[in-house]
């Protein structure tokens, strides 16, 4: 190809071709930036038909070509003959001789109808993203309320099955343990009367056997270890008679936990509330707890023990997992003309303060994944604020958790009752 031909190939190419010299002119346009410009006489100045706004920008960039040439690309408006501005994408290419810059060769594609083409999908894609987003949100909450509502119904569900177990398991340890009890208390008034015959018979023994019987007498029962046997038997009695009322209590504080036969309101004394649900999870408290109570005297209050106690078991077995080793939980309760108060307070582990805002949100824990579901707490706000309380939180890393259950002093009010 001649230069003539390259020269003929440049002034009719379909794109704007240009030439800037060391001192910022434009000294050469092609057909198609002369027609799309207007502008016929050069040399013109380089930012001639630029937006005034990136004027200074082009004028920066012919000036690190002349300190460093090499490839450049920018994007900027250029305003066409009737006054329009289009955006083009820049390309700048340094023209060197004997290592020295010469020139500077430009060319510039129109970027306006993809740009226009881009900000719409931009614009509509943001459209879809905010519609996605909404509905995402609404099916979101929507979701979490009817997981919260099932887990809440299965909660409920769960602890009535535990209530009409406990009923028959009350039952049917009941009986054989009243006859267990009836047989020790008669097995030791039996071995009085084995012992007061062994005496008596021994008594009879020193009047009437010969010197050498009664010492034969005496060694069988060193032998056979019949007064060890004796009081060994006394005692074998008496703490088989401790173990049954225990398990007998148990029993009982398992149903009074339960509350299956009384699931409607009732007057209740929450220090009993507190005491069954503390028999019923000593087992997750006494390897590592050290309990102290302070219990008032309080009024009877109108609630669902039931429920409450499900609260006092949430918190309570909460309090032990957040004891590491061994440590202390206190638990107050107190009145005043309008409230009734429960304290539960542990020195473990505290919680974080980003945390304390949604304890008591559905389905957030702090428990590793398969430790915990996340709604304990959550059941429990529902249910402290179903008796018209409220349920207060205050938490330190590594100092402990107290929580405050305020009731009114009335309980659950008749009107509510019958809602």
């Amino acid at each position: 190809m001649t230069a003539h031909d390259f020269a003929r190939l440049a002034e009719h190419a379909p794109v704007l071709l240009a030439y800037f010299d060391r001192n910022g002119q434009l000294t050469w346009a092609n057909a198609e930036w002369r027609t799309y410009t207007g502008i016929e006489t050069f040399p013109v100045i380089a930012t001639r038909a630029v937006h005034t706004d990136q004027q200074s920008a082009l004028e920066k960039t012919l000036m690190q070509m002349l300190d460093k040439p090499k490839k450049l690309s920018r994007e900027l408006q250029l305003q066409r003959h009737d006054g329009e501005y289009r955006w083009f994408q820049l390309l700048l290419a340094p023209c060197l001789e004997a290592e020295k810059l010469c020139c500077i060769a430009a060319a510039l594609f129109d970027l306006t109808d993809a740009r226009m083409i881009e900000e719409q999908m931009m614009e509509l894609n943001d459209s879809l993203e905010e519609m996605v987003e909404e509905q995402t949100r609404h099916l979101k909450q929507a979701n979490e309320e009817l997981k919260a509502t099932q887990s809440q119904m299965l909660q409920n569900e769960k602890m009535a099955s535990i209530g009409q177990l406990a009923a028959g398991v009350a039952h049917e340890i009941n009986n054989p343990m009243g006859f267990i009890t009836s047989n020790f208390n008669s097995l030791g008034k039996y071995l009085q009367k084995i012992a007061e015959y062994l005496n008596a018979q021994e008594q009879l023994l020193k009047t009437t056997a010969t010197a050498e019987q009664q010492a034969a007498q005496q060694t069988l029962r060193k032998k056979l270890k019949v007064d060890y046997l004796l009081e060994d038997s006394n005692d074998l009695i008496e703490e088989s008679l401790d173990g049954a009322a225990r398990v007998q209590k148990i029993v009982l504080d398992l149903k009074s936990f339960s509350r299956v036969d009384r699931a409607e309101v009732q007057a209740a004394d929450l220090n009993e509330c507190l005491d069954s649900t503390i028999s019923i999870i000593w087992n997750e408290l006494k390897y590592k707890v050290t309990l102290e109570k302070d219990y008032a005297d309080l009024d009877p209050l109108r609630c669902l023990p039931q429920q409450l106690n499900q609260v006092f078991m949430n918190i309570l077995v909460n309090a032990s997992h957040a004891i590491e080793k061994q440590g202390t939980v206190s638990i107050r309760t107190w009145q005043d003309g309008d409230n009734q108060y429960v304290s539960i307070r542990d020195n473990g582990s505290g919680i974080a303060e980003d945390d304390r805002e949604k304890i008591f949100e559905p389905f957030f824990t702090t428990k590793e994944v398969g430790e915990g579901t996340g709604l304990g707490m959550s059941i429990s706000y529902d249910i402290v604020k179903k008796h018209g309380g409220e349920i207060k939180l205050e938490s330190e890393l590594g100092v402990g958790t107290t929580f405050t259950l305020v009731f009114p002093r009335g309980g659950i009010s008749e009107e509510e009752d019958s809602s």
